[in-house]
């Protein structure tokens, strides 16, 4: 996980690990937000990872976006790994 000067903007407790692109995409469909993804790029903080980004419309409070976001992934994951379960 990353710190706080590397780039993450929540605390510990409500980050995701390793958050995918398709994961945020999805959470933010889920939650009614119009995104622009560009899958395959780097951000210039990070030019070495190019995991891609995607741009969110301007909101409010940024840390209530970013908390609900995390949350959601968690959701998609938790839903992942029951159907996985429910396979074997």
């Amino acid at each position: 996980m990353k710190t706080r000067r590397q780039g993450r903007r929540l605390v510990k407790g409500q980050a995701v690990q390793a958050p995918r692109l398709d994961e945020l995409i999805e959470a933010s469909k889920r939650l009614s937000l119009e995104v622009e993804s560009t899958p395959g790029k780097a951000r210039p903080g990070m030019w070495w990872e190019k995991s891609g980004y995607m741009i969110l419309p301007q909101q409010k409070n940024k840390h209530e976006l970013l908390h609900s976001l995390s949350n959601e992934v968690r959701k998609i994951r938790a839903a992942k790994s029951a159907q996985e379960k429910e396979r074997k």
